[in-house]
């Protein structure tokens, strides 16, 4: 929802097709916790964000872990990447 509203205050319109495409689109980042942007990905609309690992008492690390390098965002290092993804909904966006 937030991703929504955020849209929509920027765009100043309402139509869903132009929030779609400007929510997947390399121009949108939403803010995230501890200072990072968050971002959409274009081939399967899935949001790009760190995962906390913790122990019972406290966190013991955040992914994606150093030395994990990515050519385009390093939070494509988790989960499935653009040439292993079957998703087909967003291809039409991938030109982004």
């Amino acid at each position: 929802m937030r991703s929504i509203s955020e849209a929509v205050t920027k765009l100043g319109k309402a139509d869903t097709t132009t929030i779609r495409n400007h929510l997947i689109s390399n121009d949108f980042q939403l803010a995230g916790y501890k200072g990072r942007k968050l971002t959409y990905r274009t081939w399967n609309g899935q949001l790009r964000q760190p995962v906390p690992l913790f122990h019972d008492q406290a966190l013991v690390t955040s992914a994606p872990f150093d030395g994990f390098l990515h050519p385009h965002n390093e939070l494509d290092t988790l989960g499935i990447d653009r040439p292993q993804s079957q998703c087909r909904i967003f291809r039409q966006k991938d030109s982004l």
